[in-house]
């Protein structure tokens, strides 16, 4: 998605270029309040889905500012409205499938407090589906994710992707106890099932920007395009990997749109790079002409398919051993108190001994301080 890579920046153009050692100065000024950043793609077989955001200034705060209380719809080239409704941190969303004619055009139109604004109408593209989501791990162990698509009717295609992963890790052991404060005495008791902490689920979406074209091939066939690289030993291969990969067949407008984001966010840093462009996507303020807006709307069907990998399937996993082996701790009131109430430690499990207990960082225990969540997603295998 458009969203993190656009962090933005205020016009894309508050890049140093290092080369020289003379700083590049960008000549456009983004508003006090930032520039719209519009994020989203109108669908024929899905859900419709926008976020609306502000640049923020670099360096500065990483908190992107959304817009909440907008007025959002789709409009057809025969004046047909299709509203999406907000549903908070900026993103607006068609309740069911929008019913869609492939042979009309379309525009997003975006009404705020003080502004309008409007993208051109676009054609309609019908996306092939993806032949195959494949996965390579290379002889350092890093993992690369790949897809595969052809168009039957052969001509040059251009196509961007976009994802959702989700993986589940684990914390470094697991607890059985907890050191109950509320009680008195504070005592050492078992964890019921709703208080462990062990598996824990992370999800998150893709915010590189992944294009590729077949206009210099014989035929319309993209053949193992990378989209998504997973260093070696990294915890997303430590338990179970999934990622839902979708596909947009996009016109060669937005491609060049999406070509010079690139450039621009990934391609920068050295003598030899690009500098800095002016990004133009095709959505306008009618408010004030003047005023830059970033973001391209396309429209057509989307496509999807989802990949999992085990870290049995891959070579040297993920460890989430903790760091410092347990330690054994008796029943010393003082010493539970320094250690469990005001110290990094939680107990673990029973010793064999009567009333000890072994213990080991707090951290290592809640699989929540590696980002994660304890709610299982519905779609986990059981």
């Amino acid at each position: 998605m458009l969203r993190t890579t656009t962090i933005r920046i205020t016009l894309i153009l508050l890049v140093i270029a290092w080369g020289c050692k003379d700083p590049y100065v960008s000549p456009y000024k983004s508003p006090p309040t930032g520039y719209l950043v519009v994020e989203g793609y109108i669908s024929g077989n899905a859900v419709t889905q926008f976020t609306l955001s502000r640049t923020i200034s670099l360096p500065g705060d990483s908190t992107i500012p959304t817009i909440d209380g907008a007025g959002v719809q789709v409009e057809g080239s025969d004046n047909s409205t299709y509203p999406l409704t907000g549903i908070g941190n900026g993103v607006y969303s068609s309740v069911d499938t929008l019913n869609l004619n492939p042979q009309l055009q379309y525009r997003l139109r975006i009404t705020t407090n003080t502004d309008q604004y409007l993208s051109d109408l676009v054609s309609y593209k019908a996306t092939p589906p993806i032949d195959s989501l494949s996965w390579k791990q290379d002889v350092t162990g890093q993992v690369t994710i790949y897809v595969t698509t052809h168009n039957a009717a052969d001509t040059a295609g251009y196509y961007r992707w976009d994802f959702t992963q989700i993986y589940e890790h684990h914390a470094g052991e697991e607890s059985t106890l907890y050191y109950d404060v509320d009680t008195v005495p504070k005592r050492i008791l078992p964890r019921t099932p709703d208080m462990f902490t062990y598996r824990c689920w992370t999800t998150s979406n893709s915010t590189a920007i992944l294009i590729a074209n077949s206009t210099k091939l014989s035929s319309d066939v993209i053949y193992e395009q990378p989209v998504k690289i997973i260093a070696p030993d990294d915890i997303q291969l430590s338990v179970l990997y999934t990622t839902l990969v979708r596909q947009y067949s996009i016109t060669r407008d937005a491609y060049a749109f999406l070509n010079l984001m690139q450039q621009n966010t990934e391609s920068l840093g050295s003598i030899f790079d690009a500098q800095p462009s002016q990004i133009t996507g095709n959505i306008h303020s009618l408010t004030n002409t003047a005023e830059k807006v970033i973001g391209y709307v396309s429209a057509g069907t989307v496509q999807q398919s989802r990949l999992w990998i085990s870290r049995y399937q891959v070579r040297n996993a993920y460890s989430d051993a903790c760091q410092m082996k347990d330690s054994l701790v008796g029943n010393d009131s003082a010493t539970l108190y320094n250690d469990f109430y005001l110290g990094p430690y939680a107990p673990l499990y029973a010793g064999s001994c009567p009333n000890c207990w072994f213990m080991n960082f707090k951290d290592c225990q809640d699989c929540r301080e590696q980002g994660g969540v304890l709610q299982e997603p519905a779609i986990w295998p059981n």
